[in-house]
């Protein structure tokens, strides 16, 4: 999937993250952290700080096993948020969460779209995929693009707290 598809996922992963946190959890977050981490999730969906870091620059060079190698297998990359979740502490769970939406999306997409490594096998060489692998740019991404896009408006709204036609549950 394309830069602007992996950012219109992460968005509308994120913002169904903080609206449920609105509608089920215990306290809400804060417009501040909604919007900081909409930013988070932008940043960390594609590019530098996404599993394509793998693909060109410095961290290519220092990552072993190429384009879609550890950075996108599933099990390493929660491994990594678990451990991020014991060092940054409560006060920061908006960010790992956030990075999180940003990383899960984009691994999510990329099933659909190019495929996936095949487990823990992919770091003693193993190249296989699994997914479907659909044309990157073609009509089907460009569709799902637009529909995560459109929902993450109505889901702005709600994450931010603007008020809902039905009653409040008690």
């Amino acid at each position: 999937m394309n830069r602007l598809g992996h950012q219109a996922a992460a968005q509308a992963t994120w913002l169904s993250v903080c609206t449920a946190e609105r509608f089920l959890g215990e306290q809400p977050l804060s417009w501040q952290h909604v919007v900081a981490g909409a930013i988070v999730a932008s940043s960390m969906c594609a590019d530098d700080w996404s599993p394509d870091s793998d693909q060109g620059g410095v961290m290519a060079k220092i990552i072993p096993g190429g384009h879609r190698g550890p950075t996108h297998m599933p099990e390493l990359v929660a491994g990594v948020l678990y451990l991020l979740t014991m060092v940054a502490g409560d006060d920061l769970d908006w960010f790992v969460i956030a990075a999180a939406s940003a990383w899960g999306s984009h691994l999510a997409v990329d099933f659909f779209w190019g495929g996936i490594p095949f487990g823990i096998l992919t770091l003693m060489g193993n190249k296989k995929r699994i997914g479907f692998r659909l044309n990157t740019g073609g009509p089907a991404e460009e569709v799902v693009t637009w529909i995560m896009t459109f929902a993450s408006v109505p889901l702005a709204y709600l994450a931010l707290g603007g008020p809902v036609p039905w009653p409040p549950a008690s």
